[in-house]
């Protein structure tokens, strides 16, 4: 798998994973691909595995759940239209840190067996120290031959504005951060969905309560998985996780134009791990308080040198910038992950603004609303 770091605003980034098909899966996967377009609580449709793979329980009913989403998606009228349309609204809303840790896929005891052998090799060949864990895994079998891009996680990051050696503090942040919350709201889920089933006694009409609670156990526990994974990684860094500046990402960021959105105060709390402002020099003289026009950049929370201040946030990346930055990449299931994580901060930051009396910075997000709650 690979992992991107975009940030969004000078105090949030976007993880996301890309999960990586071996050669032989690729074509067959191309071509079944373009049978189903539609979206839903699992995100894209995924069609039926027209290979002989094993396939989880939990896959399997991801895509059934997904593929019905879509055929409701179809419906002109009727209540699936109805219940498909607040759906994508609700399911719009939903965090994209959520979704986030979503997209990285759970840790299976074969990956992590793999891994600590890997682990093990390459602490012999250094002569370092070798845990227990890793001993254990090695009297366990052989690794196997692996893919190239199997043996570590490749992180892909701007380096114009993020330094490699707080990729993995910035990791550590987004994998950890939220733990809490999905544990209390999955046992809270848990608890509501035999409240919920005297409602599917009703003639006629599903028992939507129980299916979304259903769902959003599911997405919690989903999510503390994705972070788990990461946080493993994160023990061994050096040998899990292969560091790759993208030249594509620092053009994109470097050739954002402004102005963007930006506040006084920043929308996070002051644990947040910030990341430089591009090019501070456009609105350099606005700091010293010699220019009214800034941009739409407040540089006044923003070092000379590109460091972002404690207080205050810059939107860093655009809804244009963002489908562009899909393209170049060739990575076309982020265009969603992006433009969710983009309108969610946009609306954090208007939000911010009107709480502290600073005036309307944001506007109605620039893209069709048709294509949002698709994008669900």
């Amino acid at each position: 798998m690979r992992l991107y770091l975009l940030p969004i605003s000078t105090r949030r980034t976007l993880l996301y994973c890309q999960k990586l098909q071996p050669p032989s899966a690729s074509a067959s996967a191309a071509i079944t691909a373009s049978s189903s377009s539609g979206s839903g609580p699992g995100g894209a449709a995924s069609p039926p595995p027209t290979t002989k793979q094993k396939q989880s329980w939990g896959d399997y009913i991801q895509t059934k759940a997904a593929l019905t989403w879509a055929s409701w998606e179809k419906k002109e009228s009727g209540w699936q239209k109805s219940v498909v349309s607040y759906g994508n609204h609700l399911l719009r809303k939903l965090p994209y840190e959520e979704w986030a840790l979503k997209s990285v896929p759970p840790l299976t005891k074969a990956r992590q067996k793999q891994l600590e052998m890997l682990v093990a090799e390459q602490a012999q060949k250094e002569g370092g120290f070798v845990d227990a864990d890793s001993k254990e895994a090695e009297k366990g079998g052989k690794r196997g031959k692996l893919e190239p891009e199997q043996d570590k996680v490749e992180v892909v990051y701007p380096a114009g504005l993020i330094t490699k050696d707080r990729v993995p503090r910035i990791l550590h942040k987004l994998a950890t951060e939220r733990e809490g919350h999905h544990k209390k709201w999955f046992w809270y889920c848990l608890a509501g969905m035999p409240v919920t089933l005297p409602i599917g006694i009703l003639p006629l009409v599903p028992n939507l309560p129980f299916f979304y609670l259903c769902y959003r156990a599911w997405s919690h526990h989903r999510a503390l998985s994705g972070g788990k994974h990461l946080s493993f990684l994160l023990q061994h860094p050096s040998r899990l996780l292969s560091y790759r500046p993208s030249p594509i990402l620092d053009e994109i960021y470097s050739t954002q134009k402004f102005p963007l959105p930006f506040t006084p105060q920043p929308t996070t709390g002051p644990e947040a791990e910030t990341v430089k402002h591009p090019d501070p020099a456009k609105v350099v003289e606005a700091m010293n308080g010699h220019s009214k026009d800034t941009g739409g950049v407040n540089m006044g929370h923003v070092l000379e040198e590109g460091e972002v201040m404690e207080d205050g946030e810059v939107m860093l990346l655009s809804q244009e910038n963002g489908r562009r930055m899909v393209q170049l990449l060739e990575v076309p299931e982020l265009e969603v992950e992006l433009e969710r994580a983009i309108w969610q901060v946009e609306t954090a930051v208007e939000k911010k603004n009107r709480e502290i009396g600073v005036g309307k910075t944001v506007g109605e997000p620039s893209v069709d609303e048709s294509k949002k709650e698709k994008g669900q």
